[in-house]
């Protein structure tokens, strides 16, 4: 309908070709726990049928919440939270908490990720990337670039970024 096939097959290549890369990269390292909490809530996960569970496993992280049987953002206690003990808390690109909230919360002081203060958050300076849009690879190169940047480091993550949105938007991001 738009006769934009040549495009979305450019799209469709950068984003198999940096999967692909990650993958690559990415195949000898040990995958951390990770957590994503929701937008709303801290205590709201994706679990296993969610995109941001790919986005997770793509960036070199365990999500850890892949037991559960929701298809959409399940409710967690923060006892459940405490027993998968995640190495690591990725919060939502849009979340309506900080990273200084989390970090301050006693329920959650024997946490791994709170002890070691490994709470980062989804950029979303130009767009959220953990949602299933045409920037969601973004996401997954920003987290491998976090959790392994020595494998993926962050000037390969910046480069990306920059090549994606001159590419496919026409425009050079400040990062």
């Amino acid at each position: 309908a738009t006769n934009s096939e040549e495009r979305a097959a450019s799209l469709n290549q950068f984003i198999d070709g940096k999967l692909s890369q990650l993958e690559e990269e990415l195949a000898p390292v040990e995958r951390p726990k990770a957590y994503l909490s929701g937008n709303s809530s801290f205590l709201k996960t994706a679990g296993p049928a969610m995109y941001q569970s790919v986005l997770l496993q793509n960036g070199g992280a365990e999500n850890v919440a892949e037991e559960l049987s929701d298809t959409y953002w399940a409710e967690i206690s923060y006892e459940q939270l405490l027993a998968w003990n995640p190495d690591y808390i990725v919060m939502a690109a849009d979340a309506k908490y900080s990273k200084e909230e989390l970090l301050a919360d006693e329920a959650l002081s024997s946490c791994t990720a709170i002890q070691q203060e490994n709470v980062i958050q989804i950029p979303n300076s130009i767009e959220s990337w953990d949602s299933p849009v045409p920037a969601s690879v973004l996401g997954s190169l920003w987290l491998a670039s976090e959790l392994h940047p020595e494998e993926y480091s962050v000037e390969k993550y910046e480069e990306a970024v920059k090549e994606f949105y001159e590419t496919f938007y026409g425009f050079t991001p400040d990062l």
